[in-house]
């Protein structure tokens, strides 16, 4: 049986290097602290399910999928919400630059 914290803290690396966000970004999408990130991300230290949906909605996806084994996780799909989680960001980016030109 895999260690839920580690599989967990892979999980929460493996989607947050996708987007190429760095630990501290993440973490303040979340509410959490840089260190607490870092722990949640060694398998270190438990998360409370607050936390870990936080986090999840940080990343936009499912909270589940955080705890998909490795090789139960389905790659296309995956992709698909990372590309659609950087679209929507670059989309709220353009927005936000266009209208502070006001």
């Amino acid at each position: 049986m895999t260690d839920i914290l580690l599989v967990l803290g892979s999980n929460i690396r493996k989607y947050r290097k996708e987007f190429g966000w760095t630990q501290q970004l993440l973490a303040e999408k979340a509410g959490i602290s840089v260190p607490f990130m870092t722990q949640i991300e060694l398998g270190r230290k438990s998360a409370s399910l607050e936390v870990i949906q936080s986090i999840a909605v940080a990343l936009g996806i499912p909270y589940r999928q955080l705890f998909d084994e490795p090789d139960t996780a389905e790659p296309p799909v995956r992709n698909l919400l990372s590309l659609e989680h950087r679209l929507s960001e670059s989309i709220m980016s353009v927005i936000h630059e266009e209208f502070g030109k006001f």
